[in-house]
């Protein structure tokens, strides 16, 4: 039997569970934290659309608005095994908001999309509020963001789709793009501090499709060529070819990477792969098993260290990448 046709199933490594909230909210934004709580920023439903918000130009197209008309409220809630703690903001202006929460617990919440003007003044989409709530600090953190994840120093990284590292939103005018390297580091204030550059034989990265700021280094799996690229805490570089496309999220560790999502009918599909000699080489494919009510196609995937977390709607199902140790 080649890797190609092994087929394993993969259980849930905790029983399913079923995120509570208060009636007449709604989930805007749900992430994960380094040690592995699932943090989420909970909306009254009726606000929920203007987070969602869209400019529509006739006959063309339609961008994501950057932020709401009017402040909104939001409660911040972390789960863990030790149980949920809440924070309540107040004048949040974040549209497709995502959600971070730093070592030193404050809330970093980003807006995904912030505009350019042409005298060179932009505006800022990153907040920082304390564990009371209050904003102390907000900063730029770019155009066109598809990740934010903190690491154990309070390093915050930023991955970029194809609009953050080609430039739209007046980020294409000269000074270019604030994301262009696909994939960037900036200090606990807010300042840049690195830059992707891909090792010889790699490509600079075009759309950073998935990151896992993980305890072992900071991993990414990005277009074109879909390497999976490891940075490790001295910010050095090391790649893997592969042979997979269009995947969304990852767990890895000990050298093996689960890698969820792909092309056509490959969007819910899960493989296993094993890293070495500079190739990331397939081992099996991979069957979530999930309960009847969670429809994987509906769902959102987000990789954390070795765990697989799937959310749809109030129920979330965590799988490990350790439970496949034996494979």
């Amino acid at each position: 039997m080649t890797s190609s046709e092994k087929r394993i199933e993969l259980r849930p490594f905790v029983p399913h569970q079923r995120l509570r909230r208060p009636d007449g909210f709604a989930t805007a934004s749900v992430s994960v934290g380094l040690n592995g709580d699932v943090i989420r920023l909970l909306v009254e439903q009726k606000s929920l659309d203007a987070l969602v918000a869209r400019m529509e130009q006739p006959g063309w197209a339609s961008f994501p608005r950057t932020h709401t008309d009017t402040g909104y409220s939001s409660i911040v809630v972390v789960s863990g095994p030790s149980g949920s703690r809440e924070t309540h903001l107040s004048g949040m202006t974040a549209t497709f908001p995502k959600v971070e929460i730093l070592p030193d617990g404050k809330i970093l919440v980003v807006a995904p999309r912030c505009y350019r003007n042409q005298d060179g003044t932009h505006e800022l989409n990153a907040r920082i509020y304390n564990s009371d709530g209050v904003e102390q600090q907000k900063f730029l953190l770019g155009d066109g963001i598809s990740h934010v994840q903190a690491d154990v120093n309070g390093n915050i990284w930023v991955g970029y789709f194809d609009e953050g590292v080609y430039g739209n939103f007046g980020w294409q005018y000269p000074v270019g793009p604030f994301g262009a390297a696909g994939l960037s580091c900036f200090d606990p204030s807010g300042k840049k501090i690195w830059d992707f550059e891909p090792p010889n034989g790699f490509d600079h990265i075009s759309d950073c499709n998935a990151l896992n700021v993980a305890k072992t280094g900071v991993w990414a799996y990005y277009y074109t060529d879909f390497p999976i690229a490891l940075v490790d805490s001295d910010f050095r570089v090391r790649c893997w070819s592969s042979e997979s496309a269009g995947g969304g999220a990852f767990a890895v560790a000990s050298e093996r990477v689960l890698l969820y999502g792909g092309y056509g009918d490959r969007r819910t599909a899960c493989s296993l792969l094993q890293l070495g000699d500079g190739v990331a080489k397939l081992i099996a494919e991979v069957s979530l098993v999930l309960p009847r009510e969670v429809e994987l196609s509906k769902a959102q995937v987000i990789c954390r260290n070795e765990g697989l977390h799937v959310f749809c709607g109030d129920d979330w199902c965590f799988f490990s990448i350790d439970s496949l140790s034996g494979i």
